[in-house]
Parts: C-alpha cells; structure tokens; sequence
C-alpha cells in the first residue's frame, strides 16, 4: 500500500488541516469495484454523513486519477486501531486528490468525527 497524508475539509466552517497517516491502494479489480459500488448503493440515504465526513483531501507520492477507487486505511494518532473506508477519486493533481467516501464503516465514522472535533476545537 502507498502512504499519503490526510487533509479534512469541513464546507461549511473554516479546513480542518490535519496530518494522519493514510495507507492506501488503487482497486483495479473490476469484480471488487463492483462490490463496492454494489454496497454504496444497498446504504442509500438513511446512513447520516456529516458533511466534513464526507472524504478527504490526501496528499500522495504517486499520481491519483479522477474515477480511481481506493482502499483506505487510515491511522488516528493515539488510537491502536486503524480505521477503513472505500473512497473514490472526486480531483486530482499531479500531488494531491480529493476523495469521496463511497463505503465506511458506522463505527469508524464516528471514531473520525469525534477526532476532528477535538483537532478543531484545539486550534
């Protein structure tokens, strides 16, 4: 997996700038992108996303391009456990993207807000 750093937009409030490890790798299995977006669309709407939860900007060593699907694992500072989400690629430059979140877990999503609410409100 390739290592790239995290960066939080929040719409609506000022960024949240944050530096987290993230672990990621490019889905180029037909078959597993189709399970991905085949569990996106069994959430539907009921699943409640703040809207900075959302995706993420990462700043990556290796070119993203805009449709690529990937595998993130993303690693909170102070916590032992690593949190996992599908994204795909929204933009992307030659040193960073934007990613969307297509799939991630109930509980992981509430471990990330609850992070970034403490990262914003230290600032």
């Amino acid at each position: 997996m390739q290592d790239a750093n995290l960066f939080m937009e929040k719409r609506v409030d000022p960024p949240i700038k944050v530096n987290i490890p993230v672990k990621y790798r490019l889905v180029e299995d037909k078959k597993e992108i189709e399970i991905v977006r085949k569990q996106r669309k069994k959430e539907g709407n009921a699943h409640a996303m703040d809207r900075i939860l959302g995706g993420m900007q990462i700043f990556a060593k290796k070119v993203l391009k805009e449709g690529d699907i990937l595998s993130l694992v993303i690693t909170l500072p102070g916590l032992s456990e690593t949190l996992s989400a599908f994204a795909e690629v929204v933009w992307a430059n030659k040193t960073d993207g934007g990613l969307h979140f297509l799939v991630v877990k109930d509980e992981d999503l509430r471990v990330l807000k609850a992070y970034l609410k403490r990262a914003s409100s230290t600032r």
